[in-house]
């Protein structure tokens, strides 16, 4: 499924406890079972029909980015997923969605740019930006209609009343690897191959973080860091 040879491949709402407990369950027993998936999206769905579909997408969230979640495991031996801040949680959910789906990244950096301007954006100013990008035709708009509500679950945008959004409440990282895979996600979709350390502030992925969960980071887990003439340095994947 793409629109202007870009891949969109989503076109059904994923609910964050479904995602949350499937991460978990993979981190816990080193599989990605299917059959628990659907019971829990029967949770959020109705419909079995629907319910399957949905459950593809987050086998193929898990299938596509198991390699992140097999280092993630690696990196927190001594702290339980269970345990950790559901900023953390929603954030490492958010990096998945938009690697497997990067139609999600693109949405997330229209608003951005439309938010940084004006309190709040319509609709239709959110279909434009997108469409611009992938196209004009209903499979667009019907991933715009599944992702406005997963990406307002996990904080980025609230709804202010219908069709009319504006920003959500900053997710603060605690958590390293996934503050660098924040940092990761926006240097692999955006197309860089590296980002300077001073221009976090400034990129509009990072509109949805709070920058000071940023600032005490080693950089050694997905990214190199590197010496520059200016600034900080720059990071690379």
């Amino acid at each position: 499924m793409s629109s202007k040879g870009k891949y969109i491949g989503l076109n059904q709402r994923v609910p964050f406890d479904v995602l949350d407990s499937a991460v978990l369950f993979y981190l816990e027993n080193g599989i990605i079972d299917k059959k628990f998936i659907f019971q829990r999206m029967l949770e959020f769905t109705a419909g079995i029909n629907r319910a399957s579909k949905a459950t593809l997408y987050v086998v193929q969230i898990l299938t596509r980015q198991e390699s992140f979640l097999i280092q993630f495991k690696k990196s927190n031996i001594n702290t339980p997923y269970s345990s950790m801040r559901v900023d953390d949680r929603k954030a490492l959910a958010l990096c998945l969605i938009s690697l497997t789906y990067p139609i999600t990244y693109d949405l997330l950096i229209s608003l951005a740019q439309g938010l940084k301007v004006q309190e709040q954006v319509n609709k239709k100013f959110i279909s434009e930006k997108v469409m611009s990008i992938y196209g004009s035709n209903r499979t667009v708009d019907i991933a715009i209609d599944a992702l406005l509500p997963m990406i307002i679950e996990l904080n980025t945008i609230k709804r202010d009343k219908k069709s009319i959004y504006s920003i959500g409440s900053k997710l603060v990282i605690s958590n390293k690897f996934i503050a660098e895979m924040i940092i990761y996600t926006d240097i692999k979709l955006s197309g860089s191959k590296s980002i300077l350390v001073d221009e976090l502030s400034h990129k509009p992925w990072f509109t949805y973080f709070e920058m000071s969960s940023f600032a005490q980071i080693n950089f050694s887990l997905l990214l190199t860091k590197k010496d520059s003439a200016v600034g900080k340095g720059y990071l690379t994947i």
